[in-house]
């Protein structure tokens, strides 16, 4: 939100001006880094708005070099941020992610479409908005929107553990087709928290995605979804290789349909484990298909009727 001049995202202060005010009351021993794909440039040291970096990418990259600089070879925990201007044109499309860092858009909210939107990703063709295969740890990621085209994923890891994602969108624009594309597509997650995100289709094409939330890995432990809008063929999917799912829930979201019919809303196979769904709204064919023990739903309001 914007406090007297100042976006604020929980503990992280940005003037507008490119000064960085702190992280809490306290000194992370980071770097902000300021990126502008209109005015920046990639031989820019990044560290004011007069001499802000061009992509998101090019920040990662020296973030993650001075966090290893900083830190030596045995303390790299220290936190960046990285500080992305909203404008005409999307950032190219990420590969790898930082450990230990704030991503924060600044500009339009990105629940939209059009100019002034911190958007990652193209549009159009078969594109993504983050494809990464390493490992990250300690991302946080605020006021951002993740775009894919025509049959990609706006966001796919392998694992991300300790992060945090808030009033981020992920959007496609285009049928989602042969992927199978999810709006949120993760191997392993663990100590992850969603808040006040979306996902939605760009396109007049009516498509919605494959899956909305998929897991596919072993790992779903001490995670939080909340208040979050989710919508598929399948809404949530959680794989049955899923041997580790304690601690974790759905609070507070809607789940299911969003352009077509939902098939099934929530369809947990982790083996062990007991991810909750709390006070959750669903529309779909099947609200829920849960393998390991259905008292898990709390609350819920299935298509105008209240289960528990």
């Amino acid at each position: 939100m914007l406090w007297r001049g100042i976006h604020k995202f929980k503990n992280i202060q940005v003037a507008p001006g490119g000064q960085s005010i702190g992280f809490g009351d306290y000194d992370t021993e980071g770097r902000t880094y300021f990126v502008n794909n209109i005015s920046g440039s990639s031989s820019n040291d990044g560290l004011s708005w007069d001499k802000a970096m061009d992509e998101i990418s090019t920040a990662i990259t020296a973030a993650e070099a001075y966090r290893v600089l900083k830190g030596g070879t045995t303390n790299d925990y220290i936190r960046n941020k990285i500080v992305v201007q909203g404008t005409k044109t999307p950032y190219t499309a990420l590969t790898s992610l930082p450990s230990y860092c704030d991503i924060i858009g600044i500009g339009a909210d990105p629940s939209g479409n059009g100019a002034g939107i911190p958007r990652i990703g193209a549009d159009s063709g078969i594109s993504e908005g983050v494809l990464a295969t390493a490992t990250a740890r300690g991302v946080n990621f605020y006021n951002l929107q993740f775009q894919a085209g025509v049959g990609g994923y706006p966001f796919k890891g392998t694992n991300l553990f300790r992060s945090r994602f808030e009033n981020c969108v992920f959007a496609t624009n285009g049928s989602p087709g042969g992927a199978p594309a999810a709006g949120f597509e993760m191997g392993n997650a663990g100590g992850v928290v969603f808040k006040d995100c979306l996902q939605l289709n760009q396109s007049s094409i009516a498509n919605q995605f494959t899956i909305g939330f998929n897991i596919t890995g072993t790992h779903f432990h001490g995670c939080r979804v909340e208040n979050c809008l989710i919508g598929g063929d399948t809404g949530v999917k959680i794989a049955a290789e899923c041997v580790n799912a304690w601690s974790s829930w759905f609070k507070d979201c809607y789940i299911g349909q969003l352009s077509e019919t939902c098939a099934i809303g929530v369809d947990d196979n982790a083996t062990t484990g007991h991810i909750i769904y709390a006070g959750c709204f669903v529309q779909a064919t099947t609200p829920f298909d849960l393998v390991n023990n259905a008292n898990r739903i709390i609350g819920c309001t299935v298509t105008n009727a209240f289960t528990t």
